[in-house]
């Protein structure tokens, strides 16, 4: 049981600390753009990174319970990211009008792309050390 805490516990930190850094960066590169920052950009990072976090806990608690069947998990965890993904930038591309929407959806594209890199790194150095049965 303290091993799910203290995995639990990394993950959310290592998803916050990738979260605020990206976000820093994401700000710097608005602000010398000269594009306006706020609650849309915030709203993108928030949704990514809690959608991450869930997923991250969910497949390092495979690595603990079912190591062989933490590729599942992983495979499983990249289709809901891309489905819940596609779906937040279809809303955004039909409920925005085109001149605000199409900096916000490639926005959120890159941001997607930053996220899974960090899972996949993340997941792939776990899956590495975590135990064999």
């Amino acid at each position: 049981m303290a091993d799910h805490r203290r995995l639990a516990s990394n993950s959310v930190v290592a998803v916050a600390a990738f979260t605020l850094a990206l976000g820093a960066a994401l700000y710097a590169v608005y602000l010398l753009a000269h594009w306006p920052f706020g609650a849309a950009q915030v709203a993108m990072l928030a949704f990514l990174a809690v959608l991450t976090a869930v997923l991250h806990l969910w497949q390092e608690n495979g690595l603990i319970e079912d190591p062989k069947g933490f590729m599942f998990r992983f495979m499983l965890g990249l289709i809901i990211k891309l489905g819940s993904s596609l779906v937040a930038i279809a809303a955004i591309l039909l409920l925005l009008p085109r001149e605000r929407a199409l900096p916000l959806a490639l926005t959120f594209a890159v941001l997607y792309l930053a996220f899974l890199a960090f899972s996949t790194v993340r997941l792939s150095a776990r899956s590495r050390n975590a135990p064999r049965p």
